[in-house]
């Protein structure tokens, strides 16, 4: 007749199927440091100034 069901038990998880979640949470958090903080480990130039508008005179038809 044989054997209808085997009982075995199953594999147990590889380190990287235990870890994959804590593994991907931490290289994200570093990635995110990363850009953060501009990446290439320079700071940033600080308050340069911008150019000012100014309002120059249209010249009229008249002059």
């Amino acid at each position: 007749m044989g054997v209808k069901y085997v009982l075995s038990e199953p594999t147990p998880p590889t380190w990287w199927a235990k870890n994959k979640v804590i593994v991907c949470s931490i290289a994200c958090l570093l990635v995110g440091l990363y850009i953060g903080n501009g990446g290439d480990g320079q700071a940033a130039p600080g308050n340069t100034p911008t150019p000012v508008p100014s309002i120059t005179p249209s010249r009229s038809a008249k002059d």
